[in-house]
């Protein structure tokens, strides 16, 4: 395994890897910026960032942070560059090339953690997009559907860190739990970035990491905790070199603390009651040290149980992925994206990452067995099947909806689905006869030509059953006549630049074309916003301004959303 130091040349987001410069200082108004040091950041440099003025946000692996400062960072000694995150870095490659201006997609934006709810509505205002928030959403997150262009035009705005698929059953399912991701003792490990490695390995190749239990749940007896807890580990070591035993104690190097905590329990990331927050888990050596590196804390508070929510397997498993140095993923399907729920397993994603980070499990040892007694079935019960009803090979529709059937296997059952363009979702499930039961897919979005559409079935035995569809969608030729394009003109001030030496400024002018205007606003580059009065004639009164350069944004909307806009530039000199 190679040292932490040999990454400080590069910054590891998910879309690229981003070469800085050294002392590269751009001169920017981003409130957000990345501050990156030749060494891993010290309590010393956290502390000249506040007397910057700067507030840590989120952390990059290995050496830089993201930061909030109102009027930028100066550079000390030990900062190798600061830069910013460019737009086209805060849309997750998971949602590959989609058309700019049709095939919507659901995403999660998330906003930077010191973005207030006010202002995130303020940004969907200004884009003119609805945000939804489920009850299960982080406070920086919301959902939001639209095209690349309406998600491109959102990741321009400074306030937004990143933009990832967002499961679908977010909208109407509750069994899921929130995770704030991997921990560090400088911030949490930001969403946008790839981790790049872990624990060092061991002569033998593989990683030996020890776990040691302290404080337990008392809502379930303690064998039956430590068992699910260590079931968990193991089933990475099953698909990795990593291999778990019982630690020498809780100081001990490579050892993964676990223990059951409330509120304020000795770290900076205490624990809410009613919380959105089961768990956190703190990242591998180097950018952690030993005594806090791989530990895991759970909510004490929550009621946790064995194989019903909130299930202790469940949360441990994602947890121990934190453990061993993985990140938040951006598939819904995946154990390690942040939203989770019971029963999921490891993916071919979660499975990959953690075996480029290990390798693969051949010649490096056995894991440590799970000393739970099991219970081994007499008879073993009848393979899972799914069947899927017969559905026209070609539509005109951009939704279509699938039927079938489940037999076999163990109930309770769950069926997912996901499209060849990235589109995914749970069906509703219809208990029938013993051992079957009837399932829906509910509207799967269909894109322009082919679209493979995988289903598989779960059971509580683990047993999956799969099938796949192909259906082809050609819309209709259409028949609304194109609107005209959308112009908006600002008649007075009649110049593009004008000098207004008052503490405000009144624009008027013109709005017209589209499908009918439905309202003018305004926005200043010094973060005022507002709605004009009137529409094919508007007036937009007393329109704060600074000193200095006041650039003054018109944006006219149609009732279908479709937008145009005209600027003027303020001077103001007192």
């Amino acid at each position: 395994m190679v040292s932490g130091a040999l990454f400080a040349q590069e910054i590891h987001l998910k879309t690229r890897d981003l070469k800085t410069d050294l002392g590269r200082s751009p001169a920017t108004a981003d409130n957000h910026q990345i501050v990156e040091f030749d060494h891993s950041p010290s309590v010393e440099d956290l502390d000249a960032l506040l007397a910057n003025g700067a507030r840590v946000v989120g952390v990059l692996p290995d050496n830089a942070v993201v930061v909030t400062s109102g009027g930028g960072v100066s550079p000390f000694a030990g900062i190798r560059s600061i830069s910013r995150l460019d737009p086209a870095d805060k849309i997750s490659p998971a949602f590959g090339n989609p058309d700019p201006d049709n095939n919507a997609v659901l995403a999660i934006v998330e906003f930077h953690p010191d973005v207030s709810s006010d202002t995130q509505d303020a940004v969907a205002n200004y884009e003119g997009v609805a945000f939804q928030r489920p009850s299960v959403l982080l406070p920086n997150h919301v959902v939001v559907t639209g095209s690349a262009t309406v998600l491109q035009a959102l990741a321009a705005h400074d306030e937004v860190a990143y933009i990832f698929p967002a499961d679908p059953a977010l909208l109407t399912d509750s069994g899921f739990s929130a995770c704030a991701g991997m921990l560090t003792t400088s911030g949490p490990v930001a969403q946008y970035s790839n981790l790049v490695h872990g624990w060092d390995t061991d002569a033998d190749g593989a990683v030996h990491l020890g776990y040691v239990f302290a404080s337990l749940t008392t809502r379930v007896p303690a064998q039956t905790v430590q068992s699910e807890i260590v079931r968990a580990l193991n089933e990475w070591s099953k698909y990795a070199n990593v291999i778990f035993s019982s630690g020498a104690g809780a100081t001990a190097a490579r050892t993964v603390l676990v223990k059951f905590a409330s509120g304020a329990h000795g770290d900076s990331y205490p624990f809410e009651a009613s919380g959105p927050i089961l768990a956190h888990t703190f990242y591998p050596v180097p950018l952690n040290p030993e005594s806090v590196a791989g530990d895991m804390h759970l909510n004490a508070d929550e009621n946790w149980q064995a194989g019903a929510d909130t299930d202790i397997y469940s949360v441990a498993l994602h947890e121990a992925g934190h453990a061993i140095g993985l990140g938040h993923t951006d598939n819904p399907h995946d154990v390690m994206y942040p939203y989770y729920r019971r029963g999921m397993s490891l993916s071919a994603n979660d499975i990959g990452a953690a075996q480029t980070l290990y390798g693969s499990p051949a010649g490096a040892g056995t894991p440590a067995p799970v000393t739970t007694p099991v219970t081994v079935p007499v008879v073993a019960p009848q393979a899972l099947t799914l069947t899927l009803d017969s559905t026209p090979a070609s539509v005109q529709t951009p939704a279509a909806v699938l039927t079938g059937t489940l037999s076999g296997g163990t109930a309770p059952y769950s069926v997912q689905w996901q499209t060849d363009h990235g589109y995914s979702g749970r069906a509703s499930l219809t208990t029938g006869s013993a051992g079957s039961a009837a399932w829906n897919s509910g509207p799967v979005t269909l894109v322009n030509g082919a679209n493979t559409i995988s289903v598989t079935a779960y059971d509580s035995a683990r047993g999956t059953a799969s099938g796949t569809k192909t259906i082809s969608f050609a819309p209709p030729p259409a028949t609304t006549p194109v609107a005209s394009p959308i112009s908006v003109l600002i008649t007075s001030p009649a110049s593009t630049t004008a000098t207004i030496n008052s503490a405000s400024a009144s624009l008027a002018g013109t709005a017209s074309g589209g499908a009918g205007i439905a309202k003018v606003t305004w926005q200043t580059s010094t973060g005022a916003a507002g709605i004009a009065n009137g529409t094919s004639h508007w007036l937009a009164p007393a329109i704060p301004l600074l000193k200095g350069t006041n650039t003054i944004v018109v944006r006219a909307y149609d009732v279908n959303g479709n937008n145009a806009w005209a600027a003027l530039v303020a001077l103001r000199s007192y």
